[in-house]
């Protein structure tokens, strides 16, 4: 397979472009070096503190790409929507070529330059305004209907590159910053949005922190505008996801012990992070929250790296049963003992503390789902079906 060189680039929190080093892939394996320049800068830090130490100039891996590099790009739904826009064949979409296809909207801070002829659409950010006729630009492009390639590449370009299965697009308030805008998909069977505004509301009434959001209504959708905690007023933040920190290929064979294990060896304020991860377990336990996989949690740079704000928070909408990542001996959820006691202990928190947590987050959320549920317009039948499973968790969290 055909080898590809980029010069990787990152852009401050003050929107400077900062040249960090060359990524060499061809398929197989791949190879990254920092620039010495990059190095000797007092400002640097490594792009993944785990796998790039930037103490060492040059790190080879026999995977496609490092995990921070794919972190930029989408999947899912946005990478089918790269391949349909550039008329991509299947080998030309594996990851380590995917990264040539630039977006100034991709998540996190970091771009790839490289002197490969592409195809070249001029830069412009679409507006909220836009919000009509991109919102059902996707809905076509979901239903395989949609014909018009000026609207596919304005499709593309709004797109950027969050992950998951759902239709997303990026667009400018008036203000010029960026909004992350969540469209319900035509396969939803449940009311996905106000559901996750609902479990938003109810994580910040539990003492997790989360993005600012609102639902917007546009064209007979309803929808989910979140502000990019990965964007500053002036630039952007550096992210990586807990995947790529434990270098794990799948999603499905992790545990929130080893999340927490991660924190203790990267962050720059472990007890925050590790209570913050904690009070987040035990909240996506409760509401059932099984798509709990690695890609939905992450750390960024914000003069060290630290847990960005919680995302992705859904009841079990996919009827999975089950969570992705383990509660030390259960993909369940942990019992009260459990909680309190030996998982707790792997965060660091005294059992006094864990039980704070627990009860805190218990009254948050069953004293206020239904209500929230209603004030989001979840339709009743819909919050009584998570209503219950909440309240079988709420019971193997307090006996």
């Amino acid at each position: 397979m055909k080898t590809q060189r980029y010069q990787v680039a990152l852009t401050t929190d003050l929107g400077n472009s900062v040249a960090v080093g060359e990524l060499v892939a061809n398929g197989n394996r791949c190879a990254f070096r920092y620039d010495a320049s990059y190095i000797a800068s007092k400002n640097s830090f490594p792009l993944d503190p785990i796998n790039l130490d930037s103490g060492i100039t040059t790190h080879e891996t026999d995977k496609i790409l490092f995990g921070v590099f794919e972190d930029s790009l989408p999947d899912g739904w946005g990478r089918s929507l790269i391949a349909k826009t550039m008329q991509l064949s299947h080998a030309q979409q594996s990851p380590h070529l995917l990264l040539q296809h630039p977006d100034q909207k991709a998540i996190g801070a970091l771009t790839f330059e490289t002197d490969n002829k592409r195809p070249h659409f001029p830069f412009f950010r679409e507006g909220l305004d836009s919000l009509n006729d991109l919102a059902a630009a996707a809905s076509a492009f979901e239903q395989g209907d949609l014909q018009d390639d000026l609207m596919l590449q304005r499709l593309f370009r709004s797109a950027g590159s969050a992950g998951g299965a759902h239709p997303k697009l990026t667009l400018a308030d008036a203000d010029g910053h960026l909004k992350l805008i969540k469209l319900p998909s035509i396969r939803d069977i449940f009311d996905v949005v106000g559901l996750e505004a609902s479990c938003l509301e109810l994580a910040r009434m539990a003492g997790i922190t989360v993005p600012l959001f609102t639902i917007m209504e546009s064209g007979g959708l309803k929808m989910l505008c979140l502000d990019r905690f990965d964007r500053t007023d002036m630039g952007c933040r550096h992210m990586i996801s807990m995947q790529s920190l434990l270098n794990a290929t799948g999603y499905y064979h992790s545990s929130y012990v080893q999340m927490a294990d991660v924190i203790r060896m990267v962050s720059c304020d472990p007890a925050g992070d590790l209570h913050a991860l904690f009070r987040q377990m035990i909240f996506n336990a409760l509401i059932g929250n099984t798509d709990d996989h690695l890609k939905n949690f992450s750390m960024y740079h914000c003069g060290g790296y630290t847990l960005t704000p919680a995302y992705d928070l859904l009841p079990d909408i996919n009827q999975r049963g089950a969570h992705t990542l383990s509660f030390g001996t259960n993909d369940i959820g942990p019992c009260r003992n459990e909680a309190t006691g030996t998982l707790a202990a792997r965060f660091k928190i005294t059992p006094v503390m864990a039980s704070h947590i627990v009860d805190e987050v218990i009254e948050s959320v069953s004293a206020n789902w239904t209500g929230t549920c209603a004030a989001h317009e979840v339709p009743l039948a819909q919050a009584n079906k998570f209503g219950s499973y909440i309240e079988r968790q709420r019971i193997r969290l307090t006996a």
